[in-house]
C-alpha cells in the first residue's frame, strides 16, 4: 500500500467571499514540485476545506481530520508538514526541509 496524503484543495473558501490557501498544505506542495519523484510513491488526494472531510474520518475518525495528513500502514500517521516532508525524503530521497 502506497502512503496516502491528504491535503487541500486551493485556494478554498470559508466565509463570504474569504479566499485562502493553508500554509501548512502550500509547503507540502512546494516540496512535491521540487521533488518530483516523490509522485509515484505516494496515493496523493487533494480534498475540499469543508468538513466533514469523509475520506479522512473513514480511515482516521471524526476526531482526526487536520490537514495536511501523510497517512502510513497500521494507521500511523504524521500531520507535521515539515516532518512530512523530512519523512518523504527519508523514505524516497530528495530535498528535505532545511533546519
Amino acid at each position: 500500500m502506497k502512503p496516502i496524503l491528504f491535503i487541500l484543495t486551493m485556494p478554498f473558501e470559508d466565509g463570504p467571499g474569504k479566499m485562502w490557501v493553508c500554509s501548512h498544505c502550500a509547503m507540502i506542495e512546494g516540496a512535491l514540485q521540487f521533488n518530483p519523484h516523490w509522485l509515484q510513491h505516494l496515493d496523493i488526494r487533494r480534498i475540499d476545506f469543508p468538513k466533514p472531510r469523509q475520506q479522512v474520518v473513514e480511515l482516521l475518525g471524526e476526531e482526526n481530520q487536520w490537514l495536511p495528513v501523510l497517512i502510513l500502514e497500521n494507521k500511523r500517521n504524521i500531520t507535521d508538514p515539515v516532518a512530512i516532508i523530512n519523512h518523504l525524503a527519508s523514505e524516497f530521497g530528495g530535498a528535505a526541509a532545511h533546519p
